[in-house]
């Protein structure tokens, strides 16, 4: 006869702020910021307020950790398609293609948002989410670094140029909100990709290049 193995209550805690954590982003997707609360949140969650307020007291406590949660899903899948791009899998177009799908498809742009937005007036939320940043843009630069080379590094480095490409993306984003126009956002792609291929090459075709 097969037992079930019982969890720990670590594993049950975990799984908690998981649920917790994924109910926040909807909410700050669907209703916003300011309309997002704790009360709303843990019954997305399907969790009792006892729980709720257990593992996060404020809702600030709750915003900062599905940040984080955010942050963090965000690079784990930029990093997944830099590997698919290394190993083949992906084209030089196609990568950029799928990170700018990613970018206005996924929760995380979206939800944080309206987190930035609610910190440019909150100086402790700004506080608090300011080290999460921080980590974001090393992840990403590690990501850059490992997956791209730079044409000319004397000329013009990798981070930078990925950098701006992040920005540049972000900035499509907000537009699309307010602007769904697919072949606009194409043509700005296109023309990225182009200026892109003149700087940067991916690490697979730079190590295989004749001397």
């Amino acid at each position: 006869m097969m037992t079930t193995k019982r969890r720990t209550q670590d594993e049950r805690s975990a799984e908690t702020r998981g649920l917790l954590q994924e109910a926040t982003v909807r909410s700050l997707m669907e209703v916003g910021y300011t309309n997002t609360s704790t009360s709303g949140i843990a019954k997305r969650a399907g969790v009792s307020r006892g729980a709720q307020t257990h593992h996060y007291p404020e809702k600030m406590d709750l915003i900062v950790s599905a940040t984080e949660y955010m942050f963090l899903n965000f690079a784990d899948n930029l990093e997944k398609l830099a590997t698919d791009l290394a190993k083949g899998r992906l084209t030089y177009d196609s990568f950029f293609d799928a990170v700018w799908q990613e970018m206005k498809t996924g929760d995380w742009f979206y939800s944080s948002l309206e987190i930035i937005v609610a910190a440019r007036g909150d100086s402790e939320l700004r506080e608090r989410l300011r080290p999460l940043i921080i980590v974001l843009h090393q992840r990403f630069e590690e990501i850059w670094t490992k997956t791209f080379e730079a044409t000319d590094p004397q000329r013009l480095g990798v981070r930078p140029v990925m950098n701006l490409v992040m920005n540049v993306f972000r900035g499509m984003a907000v537009q699309a909100v307010l602007r769904p126009d697919p072949a606009y956002f194409e043509d700005m792609l296109s023309a990225m990709k182009t200026i892109l291929a003149v700087h940067l090459r991916p690490r697979q075709l730079a190590s295989d290049a004749v001397p």
